[in-house]
């Protein structure tokens, strides 16, 4: 089975931010390494360093975008590419997590990584999410993994913090609970900028993107509110279909 038919395009981007746009395009993503992608053998090209404070037993909820380990298609800045066959990312830590089966949980260095692609774990050859490696702009950091929901010239992006919170101490049980929250910020991605939107709604994405006369009606016709995520894929979608044709 042929890996890709575009080859997850390259998400052409550095940590500050050069690139054009992030292409997402797969197709057929396989179960099993092919067209230049290895599985890790050598755990120090991608990084070994031991997963460490990773119980929380004290603390409610889970610090991963997804609890449960999964297939994921890792690529990286130096144009390698890697299969792991278990993976989960860490929104706390804001790390990647993999097993190795000499080693056991390891992290991979964020900051050689490009982007990571999460396979369905009912169908290894459909994609469950794709994230991007960006500066945060919300803590000044280096690097902080963006999730990309579309193609084009502009992008719905989101990235998400998993915090922790400590509740008023609770005379019945005794304690403080203490657990998980997230955090949401999301941005249109244009042009290797980020450009935050306060929230996710009309006005917000509207004033994120140049004006087109064509917009307005489309939002009629189509009867999109522009109150969630897919209907600002869909109109992202549409947009970007006339910038492409101009």
């Amino acid at each position: 089975m042929r890996l890709f038919s575009v080859l997850l395009g390259s998400l052409l981007f550095t940590s500050t931010l050069h690139a054009q746009n992030l292409t997402i395009d797969i197709s057929n993503p396989g179960q099993g390494p092919s067209g230049g992608m290895v599985r890790v053998t050598n755990v120090s090209a991608i990084g070994d360093k031991k997963a460490t404070g990773l119980t929380y037993e004290d603390v409610e909820g889970t610090p991963f975008w997804d609890e449960h380990w999964n297939s994921a298609i890792l690529y990286f800045k130096s144009g390698a590419i890697y299969k792991l066959p278990k993976a989960k990312l860490n929104l706390y830590t804001t790390e990647l997590h993999y097993e190795n089966e000499k080693d056991g949980e390891l992290v991979a260095e964020t900051n050689l990584i490009d982007k990571i692609v999460f396979l369905n774990s009912k169908d290894a050859t459909k994609i469950s999410a794709v994230f991007a490696v960006l500066p945060d702009y919300i803590d000044n950091k280096p690097a902080g993994f963006y999730r990309v929901f579309n193609n084009g010239t502009y992008q719905l992006i989101l990235l998400q913090k998993n915090l922790v919170k400590v509740s008023p101490f609770d005379p019945l049980t005794g304690k403080n609970i203490t657990s998980f929250f997230t955090k949401s910020y999301y941005g249109i991605y244009n042009n290797g900028k980020i450009i935050p939107l306060k929230s996710l709604d009309r006005n917000s994405l509207l004033a994120a993107i140049p004006f087109n006369a064509s917009v307005e009606p489309w939002i009629k016709n189509n009867k999109n509110k522009l109150k969630s995520e897919e209907d600002i894929i869909a109109l992202l979608n549409y947009y970007n279909s006339l910038e492409a044709g101009k």
